[in-house]
């Protein structure tokens, strides 16, 4: 069983990431509902791939704690104190850039620019719980995934505490 998702944006991000197995496609109509994993609280997430038929399901335990939606933000993947377990730091500043760029397209209508924009700065945020009080630049055990590990080592100036606020105050500005 996968880490807990903190909230339900936090987990449907993570299945928008992980597309089909056999075609790749993200478009699934999610049937959601709690689940018991050999004796752990969970939630399920099930349903078929719109484009190739393939069943498919995710698990996720259930945090010790609920996260609320944060006020006036239009995601919230985890509360101010709880870095995630799905997502290491490195993963998170790439899913912002993902997302920045996104919020800059275009042909992107209005509503789903700002949205892709408050995407980009929420995991700019998330990428922040990982900094201890006090420090500079994100630990190493900051970043547990290779993915992550391999974004920090092309870009570690990227993984400063000034960067990183920098990078969310842009996506919350559009610049």
């Amino acid at each position: 069983m996968l880490p807990p998702a903190r909230t339900r944006d936090e987990a449907h991000l993570y299945m928008d990431l992980h597309g089909c197995p056999r075609c790749g496609s993200v478009a699934v109509a999610w049937a959601e509902s709690l689940a018991d994993a050999d004796g752990v609280l969970a939630r399920r997430y099930a349903g078929a791939c719109e484009d190739c038929g393939l069943d498919r399901e995710f698990l996720f335990r259930l945090p010790e704690r609920a996260t609320p939606p944060a006020p006036g933000e239009s995601v919230t993947f985890g509360a101010a104190d709880d870095p995630s377990q799905l997502f290491d730091a490195g993963e998170w500043v790439a899913i912002a850039d993902m997302s920045t760029l996104a919020s800059g397209l275009a042909e992107l209508p209005p509503d789903e620019a700002r949205e892709s924009a408050a995407i980009a700065a929420a995991c700019y945020d998330e990428a922040l719980k990982f900094l201890p009080a006090g420090a500079d630049r994100l630990p190493d055990r900051a970043f547990w995934s290779v993915a992550g590990r391999e974004f920090r080592q092309r870009s570690p100036h990227r993984f400063s505490r000034d960067d990183l606020i920098a990078a969310a105050a842009r996506a919350r500005h559009g610049r």
